[in-house]
């Protein structure tokens, strides 16, 4: 081996490895995997071509030299796949597939083994098994030049971003074909080692270079983006630098439960509130009411309950005990009196309600502590049993244990949420309902049970059922010292299921509710439906919904923390869509920090009104807002009317048409309308103006004529040009 062909090699098997390292960073490079396999044949072919034939070899002389030509023709194959394949040249198949086995392997067995093994001269069958593949690899050259010319050609018309890297590399590789390609006239004509892997070299040897430039520039990239995102961290780090360094992730999954567990227990009081201040008021300028008296009763137990379940929970965590144990309770007893009060709330939801009870069952435990594990136990099962359907409650003993059994046939629990059914504010998501709590009850009953060295298990299947079931040790006693302990009323008030819009008049202002919570959304409307009329809505997506269907709103009051699409995401879409930007909204919210604040007033509302609110500040909040807008409407519409070319105003016609439509009992929005049939305008173009349908400027023009008691367009502008003089004389 010469020392030049010993100098590229040690070089290739240099790249060989620096490649190596590259693929295995990046496995799915597959253009990287298909040029190491270049290398490797290009190295073989320099080793083989170098060495071989040489006599202090032990293979005989026949054999290496064939070995040597056939390592030279698989790399001339290999060469012409691996452009084929990686610059994506499909027009050239034909050249890969039986160009080669034509042109490249017929030839090498037909006019180099063969003659070779018939006279053993190695260089006759070299300048005859050349012939062909110069013509075929100039002919590959040619088509593959036409093709990576179309192929630039085609990107840059498309005005597509052509990759530098990868337009180096197809320049660099082409040049390599053509060194390659030179490689026949060179053996034809004589056995030069040197110049032979020089020039055949060469142009792989820049592919190297060009893929080693590649993979240093993409690895300061990478180290580029390192560097930003540690400068981002170092930001991030400079924010919590007066926290604790050494923190746990359990100990921060806590920290984040406690934090919605106070922003879940702000939104459940405060609701609740709201409606206990606002029925007291009422109740004592009323004089009382049974049904406002229910509705208090029931909020105060909701919110009492929520409470107590908070700290209770806090209290058990904290290992202080919340119930003596030391007394004898009738779990027969106690089931038995619950269930006459929860019958009432049974039958308001239509659930039938099937109970089984063996008598005189007694347990060594805390009556209240017996109490908290059916309150929640069955309110749960009814509050999830649906309309129609069948709540199951027995009680039995069995070989000195007590089971407690309530099994609904609601919509079930799926398989991946039965596991945390029992952990502290966990919540299903049922959305449908208003009064779901904070989701602490089941877990003081694990807690409760687990104190009493019981155990409680859930199985569930969706769309069929639920059944809960408590084993606690029974006690074994005389009913004489049985301290019995009569359970206390329980309150419910039934909250709406569905609650409709409520319309009456065209002529009335429109106000939109949006709130997740139907007892006060129910209270709202009933405080607003004898002024305006009232469309109701659950969510932020409800709300866009009815306002695409709608032909008009004043004024928007919504809730902030709703499922589905909050109130501040519905405040930004509103803001951004043409139609609806002009309605003000008021943000009505148990959400109390001055950042929710800034934020709801950075978004465009009007107001921002905590809750609990006095009822009687807020409708006076929404009376003077709706007056509000219609005065600058009315402005707004005079101001058009003032400059308009067709028809102009003195300031005493504006007064007088504006008292006009007054004294007919025009609504703001039909003035509006009467405003611009006066300016010419035809119903389309009213319509796109105040951003409303044709069919309800239609519905509107003829309440108009009906109030002016005219027919006619011409008759109208007529009408409502008179003198307000005239009009008192005609009236």
């Amino acid at each position: 081996m010469h020392l030049v062909t010993f100098g590229i090699v040690a070089f290739e098997l240099v790249m060989l490895v620096v490649q190596v390292i590259y693929f295995l960073q990046r496995p799915n490079d597959k253009k990287r995997l298909w040029y190491l396999i270049l290398l490797v044949f290009l190295i073989l072919y320099n080793v083989c071509s170098g060495l071989f034939p040489d006599k202090q070899f032990v293979i005989p002389i026949t054999i290496q030299t064939i070995i040597a030509y056939l390592v030279g023709f698989s790399m001339s194959m290999y060469v012409i796949y691996y452009f084929y394949k990686v610059f994506e040249l499909k027009h050239l198949k034909f050249f890969v597939t039986y160009g080669i086995l034509l042109f490249l392997v017929v030839p090498f067995i037909f006019l180099f083994i063969v003659p070779y093994l018939l006279t053993g001269d190695s260089r006759l069958s070299s300048k005859l098994t050349v012939i062909i593949p110069f013509f075929y690899g100039l002919s590959f050259i040619y088509c593959s030049t036409r093709a990576l010319i179309k192929k630039f050609r085609e990107a840059r018309l498309e005005n597509r971003i052509l990759d530098d890297p990868l337009y180096e590399h197809a320049v660099v590789a082409y040049i390599s074909m053509l060194c390659w390609a030179a490689l026949p006239v060179i053996v034809f004509f004589g056995d030069f080692q040197v110049l032979e892997h020089s020039v055949t070299n060469a142009g792989f040897m820049f592919m190297t270079v060009i893929y080693v430039r590649s993979a240093i520039k993409q690895s300061r990239q990478e180290y580029q983006r390192l560097l930003e995102s540690e400068k981002n961290l170092k930001e991030l780090n400079n924010n919590l630098q007066h926290k604790v360094k050494e923190r746990t992730k359990s100990l921060e999954e806590l920290n984040t439960q406690q934090t919605n567990t106070f922003i879940n227990l702000a939104h459940e009081t405060k609701t609740p509130l709201t409606l206990i201040n606002n029925y007291l008021s009422e109740y004592e300028q009323k004089h009382g009411s049974n049904e406002e008296l229910n509705v208090i009763k029931y909020n105060i137990n909701r919110l009492t309950s929520d409470i107590v379940n908070f700290f209770d929970l806090e209290r058990f965590k904290r290992g202080f005990g919340v119930y003596d144990h030391n007394e004898i309770s009738s779990f027969s007893c106690l089931l038995s009196a619950k269930l006459c009060l929860f019958a009432l709330q049974a039958r308001n939801s239509s659930i039938r309600l099937e109970q089984n009870i063996e008598p005189e069952l007694l347990i060594k435990a805390s009556a209240s502590a017996i109490e908290r594990i059916i309150n929640n136990l069955i309110e749960n099962a009814i509050r999830h049993s649906g309309n129609d359907g069948v709540l199951k409650v027995a009680l039995k003993a069995v070989e000195g244990e007590l089971i407690f059994t309530v099994a609904d046939s609601g919509k079930g629990i799926p398989k991946d949420q039965q596991k945390k059914i029992f952990e502290p504010y966990f919540q299903l998501g049922d959305h449908q309902q208003s009064n779901e709590g904070m989701g602490l009850g089941l877990s003081i009953v694990k807690k409760v049970v687990d104190g009493l060295g019981g155990s409680i298990s859930l199985s569930s299947e969706v769309n069929i059922g639920t059944t809960i079931e408590v084993r606690l040790k029974q006690h074994v006693g005389k009913a004489e010292h049985v301290k019995t302990v009569c359970p206390s009323a329980i309150n419910f008030a039934e909250t709406p299921k569905q609650l409709d819009d409520s319309v009456s008049e065209s002529a009335k202002a429109s106000v939109l509710l949006v709130e997740d919570n139907l007892a006060m959304l129910g209270y709202l409307s009933n405080k607003l439906k004898s002024r305006y009329n009232v469309y109701l809505a659950r969510n932020g997506s409800e709300a866009i919904t009815k306002l695409k269907a709608i032909a008009a709103v004043d004024l928007i009051v919504s809730d902030v923390m709703m499922e589905n699409l909050d109130g501040f995401e519905l405040c930004k879409i509103l803001s951004r869509h043409p139609k609806f930007s002009h309605i003000p909204l008021i943000f009505l919210t148990a959400k109390s920090t001055n950042k929710d604040k800034l934020s709801a007033l950075k978004l465009g509302a009007i107001d921002f009104i905590e809750k609990p609110f006095v009822v009687d500040q807020l409708l006076q909040k929404i009376e003077c807002v709706i007056s509000l807008s219609a005065k600058q409407r009315l402005a707004a519409f005079n101001d058009r009317t003032n400059t308009n070319a067709d028809v102009k105003l003195t300031s005493t016609s504006q007064i007088s048409f504006s008292e006009n439509c007054i004294s007919y009992g025009l609504s703001v929005r039909e003035t509006e309308i009467a405003g611009l049939i006066l300016q010419g305008l035809n119903y389309r173009e009213i319509g796109e103006r105040l951003f409303i349908s044709t069919k309800t400027v239609n519905a509107h023009v003829t309440h108009i004529f009906e109030k002016c008691e005219v027919k006619t367009k011409i008759a109208l502008v007529n009408k409502l040009s008179l003198a307000q003089k005239d009009i008192r004389e005609n009236k």
